[in-house]
Order: C-alpha cells, then sequence, then structure tokens
C-alpha cells in the first residue's frame, strides 16, 4: 500500500464522507483521518446515559428518510 496521497480529509463527520465520496470519481488518491474510534462527527446517539431513551447528540435534523429530507436527492443520486 502507498503512503503517499494528494488528499488528506481531516475528520469522518458529514462534511469529510461527504468529500470522501466526491473524490472517489477522481483519479487521486485520499485518505479520510478521524480522531474518534467511530465515523459520523457530530451525528451519534447516546444510547447509555438514560435506560430508557436515546438521545440524538448534534445533527439531530437527520432523523428520517424521504424526499422531505434535505439529503435524501443527495442520497439518491448514489444509488
Amino acid at each position: 500500500m502507498s503512503t503517499e496521497v494528494d488528499v488528506v480529509i481531516i475528520g469522518a463527520g458529514a462534511a469529510g464522507l461527504a468529500a470522501a465520496i466526491e473524490l472517489q470519481s477522481t483519479n487521486l488518491k485520499f485518505l479520510v483521518l478521524e480522531a474518534r474510534n467511530r465515523i459520523g462527527g457530530r451525528v451519534c446517539t447516546d444510547e447509555d446515559t438514560f435506560t430508557h431513551a436515546k438521545v440524538d447528540l448534534g445533527a439531530s435534523w437527520i432523523h428520517y428518510y424521504g424526499p422531505e429530507n434535505v439529503l435524501y436527492d443527495y442520497y439518491v443520486s448514489f444509488n
């Protein structure tokens, strides 16, 4: 595996992952770096703090799938 890349994406949140998706259609070599042990950035659900409830932590507007979601057309363009 080569260690040389053309682009380094810092963070695997929504913007970082979108950048990686866009770069897949190019001839550029890229690397996504994430400091946490998961991807998603602020899109995260806390299932541990409360025993009977899940709490969205940030980016809570991404909570349904369908044409009403502002990201729906973007998502559909990849399928």
